[in-house]
């Protein structure tokens, strides 16, 4: 995967242990935990993922990631979705339809790396077309 990934999570100590888990991983991060410093994060350097929380003080996830596949620059930006809370099933026809995982808390960091290699490989396999 290219680029780095970006963590979108405003509860700290999360966002820190998966930054730790996943920069051992080889993986350059970039962590934010509203959406307003997330932008800002993209302004300077477009991330290759985006780790997105569906709760966010600013506005949901799910209204960012729509953000972001309304624009040409950042509509192939691979997205895991995370959410705390039980997914209804609005929000799960949502994220399939736009092709989003969605990991629900607590997961396993081994299934985030696992998700995060997938969309890489996708991501190249498209490019490669």
């Amino acid at each position: 995967m290219d680029g780095y990934i970006l963590i979108v999570e405003n509860e700290l100590d999360i966002a820190d242990v998966m930054r730790r888990y996943l920069e051992f991983e080889g993986f350059a991060i970039v962590c934010a935990t509203t959406v307003e410093q997330a932008r800002a994060a993209c302004v300077c350097d477009l991330p290759g993922l985006i780790v997105l929380d569906w709760h966010l003080p600013d506005i949901e996830g799910n209204q960012w990631a729509a953000e972001l596949r309304a624009y040409a620059a950042t509509a192939d930006i691979p997205i895991i979705m995370m959410t705390g809370g039980y997914p209804s099933p609005q929000l799960l026809a949502q994220l399939s339809a736009a092709r989003i995982p969605l990991l629900i808390k607590p997961f396993s960091l081994d299934k985030l790396v696992e998700y995060i290699r997938q969309l890489g490989t996708r991501e190249r396999a498209i490019g490669a077309v």
